[in-house]
């Protein structure tokens, strides 16, 4: 059994580590392609995305792995097939508010988004499949169905780019054209067809669940995003591209982060009830040490680094990067040490204690990133956010290992009735 778990991690991570890597990829081929003006276009559609993506995981492809992780097909394949169609319905929703904002906007961003219009539900449905395989311990598909999308994209953007047809508009299209057909081969990955009629009842019955996941995103991203726009506004651009530049350098401990997540999430839901208290929290450890130790390990690489290595990765960035980069580590650091008992907590369908953390955690980031840049600039709000990740972190543990007891008393109480 801990071959395959190892195997799954391995396929989790690869997936992960191929998914960030196209993005990248494609941001960089759109940036050599394009105007800055289009690239700008380009940007915002891929942050609207972000944000939908997010939105769509949260009632469709969450509840899924919190719930349906482990169970039969008899039970599995419904859920699944109604995860896909909710998120095929918030695809349609978005797509078509995407298409009326793009019609009232002028220039490459309202392209943009009529572009991405047009290709949201098919975008919305593939990263839907990737979940359904996840839960259903099948991660080699859901690479399988990333490396589709990878190679189709890569290849009708240089197409394009080499027909002299790189432009924003197409650029997009191709982009989530190809994702519309790596949603297509999920349907014969899967076996199963989307159910978006089954959407709102899906949404009625996991709404306990969906709802603080929801409200959690928006809090994170609201209290993140509003922090950088406070940033740019009262301190400086470098200030703002120093904090960019430490997220490039630091990107790969993310990925680690997130793999992890997508692996040990339905690993533990399907155990759910056969977890002692003990058992729960060593599970949080290992998660924890593992992304804290490698991430430490991965920004203390660039503390070493001579600083001509350094411009040449991130040019005049470099200088005020490498400034709060022992910052942005301890940091990224604290964001790692709560990674275990959030995974956790959310396997023990405990969202609503993990809001609870995050509704502090979001008012301290804002404060300590603006108040730092106040104080010391980008140094100043680096130290500020590891400031607020390192305050809460303690309550994770405690929170852990309170809602661990309660679960295995449950379940002990369960097994006796029965």
């Amino acid at each position: 059994m801990r071959r395959g778990a190892l195997l799954r991690v391995g396929w989790n991570l690869g997936d992960q580590v191929l998914s960030s890597a196209t993005n990248a990829l494609l941001s960089f081929l759109v940036a050599r392609s394009v105007t800055e003006t289009e690239f700008g276009g380009f940007s915002i559609a891929f942050t609207v995305f972000s944000v939908l993506v997010g939105l769509s995981r949260a009632v469709s492809s969450s509840p899924l792995s919190v719930r349906f992780a482990g169970k039969d097909d008899r039970l599995f394949r419904p859920a699944g097939a109604a995860s896909v169609g909710t998120a095929l319905v918030v695809g349609a929703v978005g797509g078509v508010g995407c298409l009326v904002a793009g019609s009232l906007l002028d220039g490459a961003a309202g392209t943009a988004l009529l572009a991405l219009g047009v290709v949201l539900p098919g975008l919305l449905v593939q990263d839907a499949w990737r979940f359904v395989f996840f839960a259903e311990a099948r991660p080699q598909a859901a690479v399988v169905n990333d490396a589709l999308w990878a190679v189709l994209q890569i290849g009708a953007v240089l197409a394009l780019v080499a027909a002299d047809l790189g432009t924003v508009g197409p650029l997009l299209l191709a982009w989530g054209g190809a994702a519309c057909a790596a949603a297509l081969l999920g349907l014969r990955q899967a076996g199963v067809r989307p159910a978006p009629r089954s959407a709102v009842t899906w949404l009625r019955r996991h709404w306990d669940l969906s709802r603080y996941l929801l409200l959690e995103y928006v809090t994170l991203q609201g209290g993140m995003q509003l922090a950088l726009l406070c940033i740019a506004s009262i301190g400086t651009l470098s200030a703002v591209g120093a904090l960019r530049g430490v997220q490039v350098l630091l990107g790969p401990t993310t990925i680690l982060a997130v793999g992890i997540q997508s692996f040990a999430l339905p690993e533990l839901s399907r155990r759910r009830r056969d977890l002692s208290a003990r058992r729960w929290v060593l599970a949080a450890v290992a998660l924890s040490g593992l992304v804290t130790g490698m991430g430490v390990l991965w920004g203390a690489l660039f503390l070493l680094v001579p600083d001509a290595w350094g411009r040449e990765l991130l040019g005049d960035t470099w200088a005020t990067t490498s400034q709060i980069l022992v910052a942005s580590i301890v940091q990224q650091a604290g964001a790692a040490i709560a990674l275990g008992p959030a995974v956790a907590l959310y396997a023990m369908d405990r969202a609503r204690v993990t809001l609870s953390i995050h509704a502090v955690l979001a008012p301290l980031m804002f404060l300590g990133g603006v108040g730092g840049v106040v104080v010391g600039g980008a140094q100043g709000a680096a130290w500020g956010f590891a400031l607020a990740y390192w305050s809460v972190a303690p309550v994770w543990w405690v929170r852990v290992r309170r809602e661990a007891r309660r679960l295995a008393g449950a379940s002990a109480q369960h097994h006796a009735g029965t």
